[in-house]
């Protein structure tokens, strides 16, 4: 498994723990986050931590999967699903997503683009 793989499971046992500062400690100081097309980016340490906050007060019981990883150069491709309750209705969101995620040269994430489809209500398996 690479390195840039290994920062994944970590990074992701990290949020769903959730451990917000360890999460962000695979983060570069002046990282660049995605996390969704037309959203304007959260940037810095700082910001994601806020983003985190608010993200958690909605979302419950995450779950985040990962399907394929594949990696070129310095970025790190990863297509998965992620699946929480939305605290304020109580449904079930799910969706597919693919994230994207530039490393520096120390293993830092410089940036991280997201995208998938949101709000999508979980249908009945």
């Amino acid at each position: 498994m690479s390195q840039y793989a290994q920062t994944l499971q970590a990074i992701m046992a990290a949020a769903l723990k959730p451990d917000v500062e360890r999460f962000v400690d695979f983060l570069a100081d002046d990282v660049e986050y995605h996390f969704h097309v037309s959203t304007p980016p959260v940037r810095g340490k700082d910001g994601v931590r806020r983003f985190m906050a608010k993200y958690g007060t909605i979302a419950g019981d995450p779950l985040w999967r990962v399907d394929r990883v594949a990696e070129a150069g310095n970025c790190l491709f990863v297509e998965g699903y992620e699946e929480y309750t939305d605290k304020r209705t109580g449904e079930r969101i799910a969706h597919p997503y693919m994230g994207i995620m530039e490393f520096r040269a120390d293993g830092k994430i410089t940036k991280w683009r997201d995208y998938f489809e949101m709000n999508q209500k979980k249908k009945a398996d």
